[in-house]
C-alpha cells in the first residue's frame, strides 16, 4: 500500500502500464506517425490519467484518428481519462 501511495505522490507511471507497449500500439494505428511527450500517471489508486502529442499524417482526418486513439487507451489499458493534442506533420 505504501509503494502504491508513493508512486501517487511522485507522478511515477504505474507499475502494471508499460508505456513502451503502449507507445507502440499507438503508432501502429493508420494515420500516426509518432507519440511524444507521453506522461501517464495516477492522481489516486486505480485513477490513472493519460496524456500526450500523436503527430499524424498531414491529410489524416484528425477527429478518425483521436477517436482511434482514445479507444485503444480505453480497450487495451483500462485508461478513460485522456488528453491527447493532435499534431500534423
Amino acid at each position: 500500500m505504501l509503494r502504491d501511495i508513493l508512486e501517487v505522490l511522485i507522478e511515477s507511471t504505474p507499475r502494471e502500464i508499460d508505456a513502451t507497449s503502449l507507445e507502440r500500439g499507438l503508432c501502429e494505428i493508420n494515420e500516426v506517425v509518432a507519440i511524444h511527450k507521453l506522461h501517464i500517471w495516477a492522481i489516486t489508486v486505480g485513477k490513472v490519467l493519460l496524456a500526450c502529442h500523436v503527430r499524424i499524417r498531414r491529410e489524416a482526418d484528425a477527429d478518425v484518428v483521436l477517436d482511434k486513439v482514445v479507444d485503444y487507451i480505453k480497450r487495451e489499458y483500462n485508461i478513460s481519462h485522456v488528453t491527447i493534442q493532435i499534431d500534423r506533420e
